[in-house]
């Protein structure tokens, strides 16, 4: 800590005015000590303050700002939510490889059928077979 002296010109007052350098010491010595002392309280009081403002701070901003926990419990919902959706994609999927499937044996069955019903194709496997 950094003691506080009076400045020359200051202290050749004091001795001006008290006649007596010894005095002037003495009065000097207890003003660079009340000086010392104040600035030593203002140093501790700033601390204090300083340490109230961070925990005060910190108190509004954890009120005002989502935290880690928060955001990660929410993270977790929207997470369900998507995995439910992708189970939903999941079975509209399957539904359409299904589906898929039925059309295919069904544009089958309708050519076979279609080319049985051709007079064209019958009169052609009588003309094969029917020999």
């Amino acid at each position: 800590m950094n003691t506080y002296t009076l400045p020359r010109n200051v202290f050749d007052i004091l001795v001006d005015t008290f006649k007596d350098k010894q005095k002037a010491e003495k009065f000097a010595s207890a003003i660079e000590e009340i000086v010392d002392i104040s600035v030593k309280k203002a140093e501790e009081e700033i601390i204090e303050k300083k340490e109230l403002v961070k925990i005060e701070l910190k108190e509004e901003l954890k009120n005002e700002l989502v935290t880690r926990d928060l955001f990660e419990e929410r993270f977790k919902v929207v997470d369900e939510r998507f995995k439910s959706i992708d189970m939903k994609f999941e079975s509209v999927d399957e539904k359409f490889k299904t589906l898929d499937f039925k059309i295919n044996i069904l544009i089958a069955l309708t050519m076979i059928v279609l080319t049985f019903a051709n007079p064209t194709f019958v009169s052609l496997i009588k003309e094969i077979f029917g020999k």
